[in-house]
């Protein structure tokens, strides 16, 4: 028996006609996209694990460039503290790709992505990932601050995303705060950038 004798021919339009279905098709789709989220989540932790664990190897020894303070990928305390221009140049996990540069000025950021890289600020590594779960968490946490009287609203971690076409131009972030906060910006730029690149 095949297809067509064994269901009406109405069948299909039933099904997607029927409201039940329809919620349950709708459900469907949100858990896929909250499983690839979840999936890219784990990957990054995964890479970050890695990172230490290379980090933890090498023990307390510094490379020539971090005594000479070149900024290759890898920020310091200087660069913060200094008050002086740096520029952290954004390498592919492999390291032969440049992906961005990251302007630190004081405790302000400015991002900017490689002359040849282009990023569509609508995938889900970017917006969902590094602008919600990361730029927005610390945003969040200084509204917090900014509300129990801790810091001032001129003091509070802030960001702008600006882009054309849905294609990033540049990310400036204000008050950046801690010296971790850096490290974690920079880490995970790295992931989502590499995730989203695409050649120009």
């Amino acid at each position: 028996m095949d297809a067509s004798s064994e269901y009406p021919r109405n069948t299909l339009v039933y099904v997607v006609s029927n409201p039940e279905i329809r919620v349950l098709l709708d459900l469907r789709t949100q858990l896929g996209e909250e499983l690839d989220r979840l999936r890219e989540r784990v990957e990054q932790l995964e890479e970050f694990i890695e990172a230490l664990d290379s980090t933890i190897g090498k023990g307390s020894f510094a490379t020539a460039d971090v005594a000479m303070g070149v900024t290759t990928g890898t920020p310091t305390e200087a660069l913060a503290a200094s008050g002086e221009p740096r520029n952290i140049v954004v390498l592919n996990k492999s390291g032969d790709l440049e992906l961005a540069t990251i302007e630190v000025i004081e405790q302000n950021l400015r991002i900017i992505p490689a002359d040849h890289a282009v990023y569509n600020i609508t995938r889900g590594a970017f917006a969902r990932f590094f602008v919600q779960d990361i730029l927005g968490k610390f945003q969040q946490e200084d509204r917090h601050r900014v509300e129990s009287g801790e810091i001032e609203w001129d003091d509070a971690f802030d960001f702008e995303v600006k882009s054309e076409d849905k294609i990033l131009d540049e990310i400036v972030i204000k008050n950046f705060g801690e010296e971790s906060r850096l490290d974690e910006i920079q880490r995970t730029l790295r992931w989502t950038l590499e995730k989203i690149y695409r050649a120009r």
